[in-house]
């Protein structure tokens, strides 16, 4: 799923005012920092997920004979393969 920049904005704006409104955060800097802070932690991971999807797509082409011999699911292999090296790597999906 490809996520635009300004959904980011608008889903870390929302939840950043909802844990306010719990009491859940007190902020101890401005909303505009802690703001760009979470929309730059969330970027960096799709970005993350987006460089493994690239490696697993590689990987795939790599052995794309091997599998069409085996008569295996390209689809299926790029899930468990991407959950491999995501679990290997730390990155939750």
């Amino acid at each position: 799923m490809k996520i635009r920049e300004e959904q980011v904005h608008r889903i870390c704006r929302t939840i950043l005012s909802r844990w306010k409104e719990k009491g859940m955060v007190r902020p101890k800097a401005a909303e505009d920092v802690l703001l760009s802070r979470m929309i730059g932690a969330v970027m960096k991971d799709f970005e993350r997920e987006e460089a493994l999807d690239r490696e697993v797509e590689a990987l795939l082409e790599k052995h794309s004979r091997e599998m069409s011999q085996s008569q295996a699911s390209a689809h299926l292999m790029f899930r468990k393969i991407k959950e491999r090296l995501a679990k290997e790597r730390g990155i939750v999906l």
